[in-house]
């Protein structure tokens, strides 16, 4: 079953320019590529609405090259410069690059500075840094990664920035063992999440919004819902049946 709405923005995104668009727009221009990526590796028929594994993996490629200067340009307001960083960890997860991996490892041993006592002093408490500190145990394995990460969703880090705290849910949610504490979370923001689509989904339908940073802004959190629908489909055993 071809979403038809979602198969038409995705055909105007693909001939969006990367060098075109503001570091922001290639953060939501990435998620939103992370999860077509994620889509059709589970379900390959999708290849031919949007295109092979190698093509989109081609595409992340180019927008995690592009982002790479803005996580570098220390003009950038540190949060959002965090946010950044903690993009080309999530790229490099498909976009298996080590030059780009220990570059931003690198830029993340900045950011998180240790005190005469060996303790890492936060940045702040913000979805960015949650998102930076999961992918900082993921690659690195050190412990006080994964303590720091539950203090600060503990400390509910969710603030204004829904987008950027469910990208924090997900990254949390690959480490998790048992999945309590995420379910927890999950419960939490899935009003929220709903709403934030059904304003997106409106906008679009009734023609209040134009641009194209505001057709990638939507993409990416299309894209999310799109891939949640098909990994749904795939536990039930049922993907079969929507192609």
């Amino acid at each position: 079953m071809k979403n038809n709405f979602f198969h038409d923005l995705y055909t105007t995104i693909r001939e969006v320019r990367v060098r075109d668009c503001s570091a922001t727009s290639l953060s939501h221009l990435l998620h939103g590529y992370l999860s077509v990526y994620a889509m059709v590796r589970i379900s390959p028929g999708l290849e031919s609405e949007y295109g092979t594994l190698h093509e989109i993996h081609g595409r992340l490629r180019e927008i995690a090259g592009e982002l790479s200067k803005a996580a570098k340009d220390t003009s950038i307001e540190q949060d959002e410069q965090i946010g950044y960083i903690a993009d080309l960890m999530d790229a490099y997860q498909t976009y298996s690059d080590m030059d780009l991996l220990d570059e931003a490892l690198d830029m993340a041993y900045r950011v998180l500075s240790v005190d005469e006592n060996e303790v890492i002093v936060l940045p702040g408490k913000t979805p960015n840094v949650c998102r930076l500190l999961c992918n900082w145990y993921y690659f690195t394995g050190e412990e006080r990664g994964l303590m720091l990460v539950e203090e600060v969703i503990n400390d509910n880090v969710r603030g204004k920035n829904l987008l950027n705290w469910l990208r924090a849910i997900e990254n949390f949610g690959k480490l998790a063992e048992s999945g309590v504490v995420v379910k927890m979370w999950e419960e939490a923001c899935k009003q929220e999440k709903e709403q934030l689509e059904y304003e997106v989904i409106h906008s679009i339908t009734s023609g209040e919004s134009e641009g194209v940073d505001c057709e990638i802004y939507y993409f990416e959190v299309l894209a999310m819902r799109e891939y949640e629908f098909f990994t749904l489909c795939e536990r039930k055993g049922l993907l079969g049946d929507i192609q």
